[in-house]
């Protein structure tokens, strides 16, 4: 199964908190265009796109592996197991990148990395490489990663990760998800004001 779209499925983003606009433009059907998503929207108005350019409104994409979460888009959910094999681990990097070559809206991640019991030095570094092509491949849309670290350890271990390759996106690490989350949402309405 490959990556689906989402049609329509989620709240505006005015309502979720996320980006409140001035006036929203009507739709075709005379209805407001809030809805973020671009099922029912001739352009998605939060993110600036210009329908008289001739540009679709972009869908989000949802990422189909057992490590995401679809249910906040724009803001992914990415939550670790226990413990991976390099090849589970490689697996979840290529259904990120993919969803960076594709997606042309800004988006922010909550990283859960809680559950996480061992993390060998080559898992270390794999993820060190893939946060460098992932902040590559998504550089105008990328608003921020909420780390979530409960314990000293984890917090050791993304250091390790940062050491390697110093993120060129913001992060901020939390113990609390809630915080994550929050600080996730903030960073997303920051990047749609600067998008426009």
């Amino acid at each position: 199964m490959g990556q689906a779209l989402l049609r329509c499925k989620s709240p505006p983003l005015e309502q979720r908190g996320i980006y409140t606009p001035k006036k929203a433009p009507k739709s075709k059907h005379g209805q407001a265009a809030r809805c973020g998503l671009g099922g029912c929207a001739p352009k998605l108005y939060a993110l600036g796109v210009d329908e008289r350019q001739g540009q679709p409104a972009p869908e989000y994409i949802a990422i189909d592996h057992p490590w995401f979460a679809n249910d906040t888009l724009p803001i992914y959910r990415w939550t670790f197991p226990s413990e991976a094999t390099d090849e589970e681990l490689q697996a979840s990097f290529r259904k990120r990148e993919a969803l960076a070559t594709r997606a042309r809206y800004p988006m922010a991640w909550v990283i859960d990395l809680s559950n996480i019991t061992k993390a060998p030095a080559t898992q270390r570094r794999a993820l060190a490489e893939h946060l460098e092509r992932f902040g590559r491949l998504s550089a105008r849309w990328y608003a921020g990663a909420a780390v979530i670290v409960p314990s000293p350890w984890l917090r050791g271990v993304v250091t390790a990760v940062t050491w390697l390759w110093p993120p060129q996106f913001p992060y901020e690490l939390f113990s609390d998800p809630v915080d994550a989350k929050r600080w996730a949402k903030k960073q997303l309405a920051t990047k749609l004001a600067e998008l426009g």
